[in-house]
């Protein structure tokens, strides 16, 4: 999610108190999930995505014949890398943009529609967590299955 996250200090959202509180780092350390490196100022809270959506990504884009980023290739990792960070924003704009701009809390989690992590298409969770250390906000996104994976606590109702 970009721009003005809502009321509070430039850069901070607020949650509704459902978001679990986790090790991101432990995560992250033993490659369950990735984090999405952003390079621009924009970011409102880290993101990540499980690693086998990651690994699925890679497949999907940087395998094939063909130069690397050139017409009718395939795509650096770096590059798959760039857009996963500009479409999991869009994401989040679309699921939560409404409640950061009001200035409500934000929910532990949202579904929206996307062909992100399937080119068929289907439900992609938004899991707002807390790591556990630094009280840090992250969105973990990626598929139920993928999701499931991590041991999170399930959503609450209504997401």
């Amino acid at each position: 999610m970009t721009g003005t996250p809502g009321a509070g200090t430039p850069g901070t959202v607020r949650l509704d108190g459902a978001a679990p509180r986790i090790d991101v780092a432990e995560l992250a350390n033993t490659r369950r999930i990735m984090h999405v490196r952003h390079d621009g100022e924009d970011v409102v809270m880290p993101a990540f995505v499980p690693t086998p959506a990651w690994a699925r990504l890679l497949e999907r884009y940087c395998t094939g014949d063909g130069p690397v980023d050139g017409a009718g290739g395939r795509l650096s990792p770096t590059r798959v890398m760039q857009g996963l960070d500009r479409a999991i924003g869009r994401l989040m704009e679309v699921a939560a943009g409404d409640d950061a701009r009001a200035g409500r809390p934000l929910a532990a989690g949202y579904v929206v529609e996307s062909d992100l992590f399937d080119p068929a298409g289907g439900p992609v969770e938004l899991r707002v967590v807390v790591d556990r250390d630094t009280g840090v906000a992250c969105v973990i996104a990626g598929v139920a299955s993928d999701i499931a994976a991590l041991d999170l606590p399930p959503l609450p109702s209504g997401s």
